[in-house]
């Protein structure tokens, strides 16, 4: 279903998937992750830049601090921001929903933390077996709450992922 200007819901809820875990220097449409992202849903990174920046208009994390976004958010982005904040968790599945629609990879800033799980230098091969319980939306708040804080703590600075956990906030 297209919305405005040929966005569909599905690219909306990316688009929103990226905003969320993107800082806010980082909407820019030369930005890897953007590039990326707008080649699978088809559209320029350009485009899926500008509605990042439309989209930072309406978080009042962004406004609150004098910053501002561009001035082009739409109805429909207004509406899934709204939609957003009713239900965050029901939002976040259907962002992840949309995202395995389209296939969308793991983010490029979030694969820096791919040391945490292989170090690509060790070939020990060891096995481990391991039962987890999993929280739904875990993965993208850990990210959203990483990009707010430009992948650093907000306290002391240190900035290896390894050592923030988003819970603690």
């Amino acid at each position: 279903m297209r919305i405005n200007n040929g966005w569909t819901r599905d690219q909306l809820l990316i688009a929103f998937n990226l905003y969320c875990q993107l800082p806010f220097g980082k909407l820019d449409k030369s930005n890897p992750d953007i590039i990326k992202c707008a080649k699978i849903i088809g559209r320029t990174p350009s485009a899926l830049g500008m509605k990042l920046c439309n989209i930072a208009s309406l978080d009042p994390a962004i406004t609150s601090t004098g910053r501002s976004g561009l001035k082009g958010a739409s109805n429909s982005d207004r509406a899934m921001w709204a939609e957003m904040e009713k239900d965050w968790e029901i939002f976040v599945i259907h962002m992840q929903q949309a995202i395995a629609t389209y296939k969308i990879p793991k983010l490029a800033l979030a694969a820096g933390e791919l040391s945490e799980v292989e170090n690509p230098n060790d070939y020990t091969g060891i096995n481990k077996t391991s039962l987890i319980k999993i929280r739904m939306g875990q993965s993208f708040f850990r990210h959203s709450v990483l990009s707010a804080y430009d992948y650093q703590c907000c306290i002391t600075g240190i900035a290896d992922t390894r050592l923030l956990v988003a819970s603690h906030i």
